[in-house]
């Protein structure tokens, strides 16, 4: 019996030595398997690539649409020199911006900007306020004005001046 002895401890010898070639193994693998895991949720949440990181925040920015704020700046009535003769230049305008402060402050402001429109257009030259393109100068002038009258610069700014009527006599 002694023999068979001998054999079953030879047997369990080599079965545990079997069995911790597997357990290394299995550890080993378990060890790629969790540093693979935790490089993947590295790379996800750090944003990868920086330049994929940035394309998504512009995505995200270009699809909020902006919402346009208007103030209208009441009738405008100014009376223009030409050929001798006293015209008239008649405006109803809104001043356009996606930032409420703007509005706010051109709200509190409009007596002054008022006065610096008119002082504006009664400065301008008659013939060239009846093209188009005059009309386009002055409304850019406008805006312009405004924006210095209310001591803005970008990105918080008067972003447009619409004319919605205009009338010369």
């Amino acid at each position: 019996m002694a023999k068979n002895d001998d054999l079953n401890l030879g047997s369990d010898a080599e079965a545990e030595a079997g069995g911790g070639k597997k357990k290394l193994i299995i550890i080993i693998a378990a060890v790629v398997v969790l540093a693979a895991g935790g490089g993947g949720a590295f790379f996800f949440l750090s944003g990868g690539d920086e330049a994929e990181g940035e394309d998504a925040v512009e995505e995200v920015v270009e699809e909020l649409p902006k919402e346009p704020l208007y103030l209208d700046m009441k009738k405008l009535l100014v009376n223009v020199e030409y050929e001798g003769k006293t015209h008239y230049v008649q405006a109803e305008m809104q001043l356009m911006s996606y930032d409420q402060a703007v509005i706010d402050q051109a709200f509190r402001d409009r007596p002054a900007i008022r006065d610096r429109l008119i002082m504006l257009f009664s400065g301008q030259d008659f013939a060239a306020l009846k093209t188009v393109e005059g009309k386009e100068a002055l409304r850019a002038a406008a805006l312009s004005t405004v924006n210095q009258v209310l001591e803005l610069t970008p990105p918080s700014v008067v972003e447009e001046v619409y004319f919605e009527n205009f009338v010369l006599q």
